[in-house]
């Protein structure tokens, strides 16, 4: 058997556990998220607006360092080690938020999840490699869905879970922690990483000799050596940027609305879980359509649509018009952030695409400090301040789009007949 051959063995089997991995650690981030402010009023917090915001950015600070280290490890020490890492470092997280009764284990906890993220492009990037060539993309779609499963199905299993009053919200942090334990023991002895060629080695000794820190470095200025990087990660910033500004304040919004009949974690969770399942069939529709129209018309109109549909969600206290808004949010922000990604994959060139898919979720990372950050000081005007706020971003956002517009359609790979 070749080597190709042997590298190619199972790669079902390694999507189908990357799979489940991805579902249960976006299924466990949407129960914190969503639940936060609810848990921190448990607890009697004071100004919980304020430290919702101060709590989602603290995250995003410990871990932007650490964004290009995680693929560097990864090719000095393996990715199952990296991924494995993330596991038990969620497994931690959520055991010490289930178990704190205090402000103080909170934001230890929140703290600590800066440390757990940097998985996603190794497992990706597994899953790629494993994959027959005819089968790449099915691959990668189906490991895609995901997280969309994790973050559209976590609010509402956690809603019903805790609306039976089954389990309280500690309860439940601490039964995503045994769910993590879980997944970190599955890839551990179920997850076979192949071995690297032995001309890989000689060139992982090499690499070895500089800092990681170096090698980061270089890293992060071969990405951003071409133009429409600088532009792809300024959008995605913007999009992140506003997405994180107000989904922390979601489920207070929801909390206001007159649902008394139904409690209160059932509402967030049906409330943000139906709108995500439902944003991203709209994004399927959105991509296939991307194709035909081309990628940026669709994200200059998922801008335009997300505008209005934040100052909505801000303003409206009717249950109808608030679930449209929400709607049309989810779907908003899910297809610019597939419309961005498909530009990455159509604008960058090979030589730089794997270096700019690895360093992606930097966007996520700045927008989850900066956006909290201003969300939190918005809310001085009321909690309609991060809505508004988030509006006037996705207003800049509309205007680097269309301002940039010629630069995203250029033609990047010479070997494409056709830009969209």
């Amino acid at each position: 058997m070749t080597h190709q051959a042997r590298h190619r063995t199972g790669w079902q089997t390694v999507l189908i556990l990357f799979f489940i991995t991805s579902a249960v650690e976006s299924m466990s981030m949407s129960h914190v998220f969503a639940f936060m402010p609810v848990y921190l009023q448990s607890m009697q917090v004071p100004h919980v607006e304020t430290w919702v915001g101060i709590l989602s950015a603290v995250t995003f600070v410990v871990g932007l360092p650490l964004v290009p280290l995680w693929g560097i490890w990864a090719q000095r020490y393996g990715g199952k080690l990296v991924v494995i890492r993330s596991a038990y470092v969620e497994m931690a997280v959520l055991l010490i938020l289930g178990l704190s009764h205090s402000l103080f284990g909170v934001f230890v906890a929140m703290m600590l999840v800066g440390f757990q993220l940097g998985n996603t492009g190794i497992m990706l990037d597994a899953i790629r490699q494993a994959a027959p060539d005819e089968r790449v993309g099915f691959a990668v779609s189906v490991f895609s869905v995901s997280s969309s499963v994790g973050m559209a199905g976590g609010p509402l299993v956690g809603g019903v879970i805790t609306g039976l009053h089954l389990l309280n919200l500690h309860g439940l942090y601490v039964l995503d922690g045994i769910l993590s334990c879980l997944t970190g023991s599955m890839l551990l002895v179920l997850y076979r990483q192949p071995a690297l060629p032995s001309d890989h080695h000689g060139a992982n000794m090499e690499t070895r000799r500089e800092s990681a820190w170096t090698a980061a470095w270089k890293s992060v200025r071969f990405t951003f050596s071409l133009p429409v990087t600088w532009t792809l990660f300024a959008i995605y910033t913007v999009l992140m940027m506003a997405r994180q500004m107000i989904t922390p304040y979601l489920p207070i919004a929801i909390e206001r609305l007159p649902l008394h009949s139904v409690s209160t974690t059932v509402s967030i969770g049906g409330l943000m879980g139906l709108s995500a399942v439902v944003g991203a069939l709209i994004t399927v529709v959105a991509g296939r359509l991307g194709d035909k129209v081309g990628f940026v018309r669709i994200l200059i109109l998922a801008f335009a649509c997300s505008l209005p549909a934040v100052l909505l969600l801000g303003l409206s206290r009717d249950v109808p018009w608030f679930i449209l808004a929400l709607t049309v949010f989810s779907a908003g922000y899910s297809i610019g952030g597939a419309m961005v990604f498909a530009l990455f994959s159509t604008r960058i060139p090979e030589t730089h695409r794997s270096t700019a898919l690895n360093l992606v979720y930097l966007p996520l990372y700045l927008g989850g400090i900066i956006g909290p950050a201003m969300a939190s000081g918005l809310t001085r005007i009321g909690l309609f301040g991060p809505f508004l706020g988030a509006a006037v971003l996705f207003m800049f956002g509309i205007m680097i789009t269309v301002a940039t517009r010629k630069r995203t359609q250029q033609a990047n790979l010479p070997h494409l007949h056709s830009y969209r």
